[in-house]
């Protein structure tokens, strides 16, 4: 997704930046609400400062039952040791093989659709701002309004 005709050591360095950008998110499955955090690394840290995001927005609920997928960073020891320490969560596994399943699967569609197919930035920052602000204005999804949105 790095426009092509950059200077090699840029095209480089936005690769990098690419790779080492992560999303962590979840979709209130009543509400449409999304919660989202970013992070460098696609990692059990991530997820858990997802967690921690939830906690904090939810911390009247007595419990937050999250239905995931089966993505090793979902299941780490170090995720199992911060649950053991947060028993309000309840995590919930799909079938392997199943992404049609996961409703926030459409909302990853449609930040490909909206903001990062054929996006025409120079390079990273701008397009992490745009997905930044995507997800920022998504909520309530589906119905806010997020396909017309001028990027």
């Amino acid at each position: 997704m790095v426009k092509q005709g950059l200077h090699p050591s840029h095209q480089r360095q936005a690769e990098r930046l690419a790779k080492q950008t992560a999303n962590a998110s979840t979709l209130h499955a009543t509400t449409g609400q999304v919660t989202y955090v970013a992070g460098h690394k696609k990692n059990s840290a991530l997820f858990i400062s997802l967690l921690e995001a939830l906690r904090r927005r939810y911390r009247r609920a007595r419990n937050i039952t999250l239905i995931l997928d089966n993505y090793v960073i979902h299941k780490s020891r170090m995720v199992q040791s911060w649950l053991a320490e947060n028993p309000k969560f309840i995590l919930v596994f799909q079938p392997v093989y199943s992404p049609w399943i996961n409703k926030i699967e459409l909302l990853w569609h449609k930040l490909h659709e909206t903001v990062t197919r054929n996006h025409q930035c120079h390079n990273m920052v701008p397009l992490l701002k745009r997905v930044r602000y995507f997800m920022d204005t998504v909520s309530p999804f589906p119905g806010s309004g997020y396909g017309t949105a001028r990027m």
